[in-house]
């Protein structure tokens, strides 16, 4: 038999080429295997795709709620376009307490599907108690209306006793959800 002892070189080779046949055993069988079955079982995108359907969940809900309340309360109906004769009959039962009144309407604006509707009302009232429950009733109006701006003043200087008279800014939601028509409409991107 051959034997023979390796020399310092043969040895260093040997330990070399020992670790090299090692990395590349590992890399081929643990190192590359691993790294597909994480790349396989990666739940980033399922992470993603359940926080979204999370929010999508918590706004419906939220959106439920809000239907909830203002079914409960009383915000108001948003009525096709041009509902006006609708509102100028609601503003007149108002209004009727009112010793005098005066409604100023603006043209209608559109601004994608909805419809607002200004209206400028000045009137006058035999008490302030009289005015703030016009201003009461018109907040509760069967229509969707925002109250813009409230300004009341007094013929004999205090507001408590004697005659008022009032201004108010208001505006008057429509949608052209089921409209009739849409003549008479200006739109918001119009130039005035």
């Amino acid at each position: 038999m051959m034997s023979r002892e390796f020399t310092k070189r043969e040895k260093i080779l040997l330990v070399v080429m020992c670790a090299l046949l090692l990395g590349i055993l590992y890399f081929q069988f643990v190192y590359k295997p691993a790294k597909a079955n994480i790349k396989k079982y990666d739940t980033t995108d399922l992470q993603e795709q359940l926080m979204t359907e999370q929010a999508k969940a918590t706004s419906i809900k939220k959106m439920k709620k809000e239907m909830a309340t203002n079914k409960a309360g009383n915000v108001g109906e948003v009525a096709s376009y041009n509902n006006l004769t609708n509102e100028i009959s609601a503003l007149n039962d108002i209004f009727a307490a009112a010793s005098t009144f005066n409604f100023d309407f603006s043209e209608p604006v559109k601004d994608g599907d909805a419809v607002r509707r200004n209206i400028d009302i000045t009137f006058s009232a035999g008490s302030y108690s009289t005015a703030e429950s016009i201003i009461s009733s018109l907040y509760s109006c069967k229509y969707r209306c925002l109250i813009r701006t409230v300004n009341i003043t007094s013929a004999g200087g205090s507001v408590g006793s004697g005659s008022v008279s009032g201004t108010v800014k208001v505006t008057f939601f429509e949608t052209l959800y089921n409209a009739t028509t849409q003549s008479g409409l200006k739109s918001s991107s119009d130039k005035k």
